[in-house]
């Protein structure tokens, strides 16, 4: 391209300032210097024609012989095209050549940058014309807008994305939201459409609400803001459900689809075949993305009605695909399909009318059901962190299955049962919690005895009991129970017993505890139900750690994680794994702790960060803490306390043992570290990310005596009882030899077990011996 040339051409000014999209400027610039055709491609709204006004403005001074800019939403005849370019261009020509030949003499030696804008619905003439021009005209450029795609060889795709949006899980602050483009046009479109508004602390969460809401569409954004004129943010917020009847306000001067959102909608809508309409309108029962086989699954057969030949459904998503109705997303290797609100809205609306809503809907949930009842038979094996990331990726699909159920009835027990992996072992404890509590409290559902609503009742108990919420998990397992007991449930009684068991340990009555959990052991296998047998293992094994009959507790853990070998299964086994890093903590074996506890860690990993995370690292950090590594106890505190809020639960819920030894490595650091540090490190650990936690607590090494630069952690009197405990002698034993009470020996224990951050006399024990050495 030439360079510094006087601007020329038909490039039309533009009313307002361009927002944003400084890169994809610079990367469209860039790919019309190296190709010759370049196609915006988007949904309608997504601002393709104003990107290629303001490029074409960019370019302007240099392309020697112009940029012209040709407008074709008014062109209805693809074999009018050349004409309008003609038209654009200025040609005269009297003769009756074609039209065509007349544009590429016009055009063979001069260096111009054509724009076509709106190519979609005159597709077939468009393609004919650029593939002569690319051939016969060797110096002329081309960018095009258009829904679909050219299929030419030359071109180069660019699709266009929304501007930018806030994160819908950040916090808001009237500070940061400036870097995103939607909030930047928002604020500067609303500053002129309403000259007293402000962007501030008032309204800045529902400027952000409204832009996420949006999707970032500028088209939207700008019709929303029109009617700033009568209406606050929050009042458009609130009528936005009915986005196409709100939206209706655009600039006089704006083409007729871009004047209302469902005009926009409408003119897509009507460039699509019958089948596609079909398909598009069945695809909006799907929430968030959805890939290929649950498209399948639920929108499939591809008959299309009205005499239309039968497509496949990979067919008419590709066509969907190629005209910008739905976009793609790479997701591992895995291709899924993602509409835009509007456009699904858009598709709901003509499900509606069709009578079909229902119909859909429910296959959508009966669809999703046998994917979650197949991934719960399956889960005690090799696929388990496949599972568990599906049910993350289709979250947002799990939620609608659910939403759009019938309160309280058999599906939705049944799916919230299924997914109990996702509640407990994904980390989404307090979701789980509140869909169980909807579905088994609905004023209108039925609450007589079913094996659905037994299994939902002691799913819902483990969540209750997670919670800490003992009350409400004992009301759940009494009406279990008793169904369990009219319906001759086996399996149902058999979980009940085992959740009784973990609720009595939780309690701290350890001794019920084990006499609940013995039983239920027996009662699982018998009824084959190997994936709770193998908690219920945990919990029996965890109960004896705490009891102190370690050897016991080894015994049960070491059966279950034969079995967990055997299966594959990884999920358990971590769980196992941690509760043998307890005991060999509790029994002062550190180095053993720490080797036992990361590898209950790499096991967790592979999900998503959950309560598992969180016990696993406390652990970790008791571990540093009774071996002088304080100020990375430190941060595993604070990482484990940003972990608890973030899967909807508390260590309190996990009974007073496990708090009381959270308290006393706190009580250690307290002790160990200036409060400048302590607060540092805290503050540094729950700031990590979870993946950042785990890289943090695996890349750490312990070792396993304090070193030896740190000062003394006992008085004189304290390494005198150490040095007893750790010959072995009972606290009698120590009180005659040291001539002082039996009392004031146990409160010297007491206190060397909180400087140190200990729990058991076995600890001190060795920690002593490694003092000595």
């Amino acid at each position: 391209m030439s360079k510094a040339r006087t601007r020329s051409g038909n490039v039309p000014s533009t009313a307002t300032s361009f927002v944003g999209r400084r890169q994809q400027r610079k990367e469209i610039r860039d790919r019309l210097a190296s190709g010759r055709l370049v196609s915006l491609i988007g949904p309608g709204g997504v601002g393709k024609t104003r990107l290629a006004l303001q490029v074409a403005d960019e370019m302007n001074h240099l392309v020697e012989d112009g940029v012209y800019f040709v407008e074709l939403a008014s062109v209805s005849d693809g074999g009018d095209v050349p004409a309008a370019v003609i038209h654009t261009l200025g040609i005269v020509d009297q003769s009756n050549r074609d039209a065509t030949a007349k544009l590429i003499e016009y055009l063979r030696d001069r260096e111009i940058l054509l724009i076509l804008d709106n190519c979609e619905h005159v597709l077939p003439g468009s393609v004919e014309l650029v593939s002569e021009i690319l051939r016969y005209a060797p110096s002329t450029r081309i960018l095009v807008t258009t829904r679909t795609s050219l299929m030419v060889t030359e071109e180069f795709l660019y699709p266009v994305p929304p501007l930018t949006i806030p994160d819908d899980a950040a916090p808001v602050s009237v500070e940061s939201l400036p870097q995103f483009e939607s909030i930047r046009l928002l604020q500067e479109r609303a500053e002129a459409a309403s000259p007293g508004f402000v962007l501030d602390e008032h309204n800045a969460a529902a400027a952000a609400r409204l832009c996420i809401q949006l999707e970032g569409i500028p088209l939207a954004i700008e019709l929303a803001v029109a009617r700033m004129r009568i209406l606050s943010l929050d009042q458009i917020l609130e009528r936005l459900p009915d986005r196409f009847g709100l939206l209706t306000m655009g600039s006089r001067s704006a083409a007729p689809r871009q004047q209302t959102l469902r005009s926009l909608v409408d003119w897509s809508f009507a460039l699509c075949t019958e089948p596609e309409r079909h398909l598009w309108a069945r695809l909006s029962v799907f929430a968030g993305s959805f890939d290929l086989t649950s498209a399948e699954g639920v929108c499939g057969d591809g008959n299309a009605e009205g005499g239309h030949p039968k497509t496949t459904t990979l067919d008419l998503l590709s066509s969907l695909v190629n005209q910008s109705v739905l976009g793609v997303e790479d997701q591992e290797s895995t291709m899924r399909f993602r509409m835009l609100e509007t456009i699904r809205a858009y598709g709901a609306e003509i499900l509606a009318l069709t009578g079909d809503s229902e119909r859909f809907r429910s296959r959508h949930r009966q669809y999703f059901l046998d994917v979650v009842t197949d991934l719960e038979r399956s889960w005690c094996g090799p696929g388990q962190a496949a599972s568990a990331k599906w049910m993350r990726v289709e979250r947002e699909n799990l939620r609608a299955a659910l939403g759009t159920a019938a309160p309280g009835d058999n599906y939705q027990l049944e799916l919230i049962a299924g997914l109990r992996y996702r509640w407990y072992a994904d980390g989404y404890i307090a979701e789980g919690r509140r869909w169980a509590d909807e579905a088994l409290d609905a004023p209108d559902g039925d609450r007589a005895p079913t094996p659905a609503r037994a299994k939902a009742l002691w799913v819902a108990a483990r969540v209750c009991l997670l919670q800490g919420d003992h009350e409400a998990a004992a009301l759940r397992l009494d009406e279990c129970e008793a169904a369990a007991t009219q319906l001759h449930l086996a399996d149902a009684a058999a979980h009940c017993l085992g959740l009784r068991g973990l609720a009595a340990q939780l309690r701290g009555d350890l001794a019920e505890a084990e006499s609940y959990l013995e039983l239920a052991l027996r009662e699982l296998a018998d009824v084959g139900e190997t994936a709770e047998w193998l908690m219920a293992s945990f919990e029996y094994a965890v109960a004896l750690s705490l009891d102190g009959r370690s050897a016991e507790a080894s015994a049960v853990s070491t059966s279950a994680l034969a079995v967990c070998r055997q299966r594959g299964e990884r999920w358990a086994r971590s769980y196992l794994k941690w509760s043998q890093g307890l005991d060999h903590w509790l029994q002062g074996d550190f180095t053993a702790a720490h080797a036992t506890a990361l590898d209950a860690l790499r096991d967790h990993r592979v999900f998503d960060p959950s309560l598992g995370t969180a016990l696993m690292t406390e652990l970790l950090a008791w571990i540093a803490g009774s071996t002088g590594q304080f100020e990375h106890a430190a941060q595993l505190i604070g990482a484990s306390r940003s972990l608890w809020r973030r899967t909807g639960t508390e260590l309190v819920a996990f009974g007073p043992k496990l708090t009381g030894y959270n308290s006393a490595c706190r009580g250690l650091l307290e002790q160990a570290m200036a409060p400048r540090a302590l607060s540092t490190a805290l503050q540094a650990g729950s700031k990590r990310s979870p993946t950042g936690i785990i890289a943090y607590a695996l890349a750490e090494q312990v070792v396993d005596s304090i070193p030896e630069d740190e000062p003394p952690a006992l008085t004189s009197r304290q390494q005198e009882i150490a040095a007893l405990i750790a010959k072995g002698l009972t606290s009698p034993q120590i009180a005659a030899a040291l001539v002082i009470s039996v009392r004031t020996v146990e409160s010297h224990i007491e206190n060397i077990m909180t400087r140190l951050g200990f729990v058991s006399r076995s600890q001190i024990a060795s920690w002593y011996i490694g003092q000595s050495r």
